[in-house]
């Protein structure tokens, strides 16, 4: 059973939790889709820092007793580019509540349409957009060294 979940704006002070929120989350994700090397030289080049610090940016956090629980992103352009919750609470609603705040953040700003990508083998995340009104809307080949993965561009009209 979960405690009661605090979702909040992320703060400066809140980078290094972030960021190693969002590589422990991300490495769990994909660790079936990506070699394990691949997957942590990317996990461990992400800017965190900069992201959080940005102010172009809106990242919010899920606390379960002041821990940090899960990170949602987006960006001016109605992008959502991060939704991550640590994996020992995942199944527990804290990704359905950082998506609605997410969503909230973006409807807020005037958006019309929000966007985002994942991989497409991540069938999870493409299932959890889609049972939220998702539709694709493009696909696309990204190469990383040593790796080749499609992408799945989704929107979601914001009306």
């Amino acid at each position: 059973m979960v405690n009661a979940i605090c979702i909040r704006r992320a703060k400066t002070g809140d980078t290094q939790n972030v960021a190693n929120l969002v590589q422990e989350s991300w490495l769990v994700a994909n660790q079936n889709l990506l070699p394990s090397d691949t997957a942590n030289a990317l996990a461990k080049s992400a800017d965190i820092g900069g992201f959080v610090a940005g102010e172009w940016q809106s990242i919010w956090i899920a606390e379960i007793n002041k821990e940090i629980a899960g990170v949602a992103g987006v960006n001016p352009a109605g992008v959502i580019w991060a939704l991550y919750v640590r994996p020992d609470y995942q199944g527990c609603g804290i990704g359905s509540a950082l998506y609605e705040a997410a969503i909230n953040m973006l409807k807020l700003a005037g958006k019309r349409k929000a966007i985002l990508e994942v991989m497409a083998a991540n069938e999870n995340a493409v299932a959890f957009y889609r049972s939220r009104g998702w539709v694709q809307e493009g696909r696309r080949t990204e190469h990383i060294p040593g790796f080749r993965f499609t992408a799945v561009r989704m929107g979601l009209a914001l009306g």
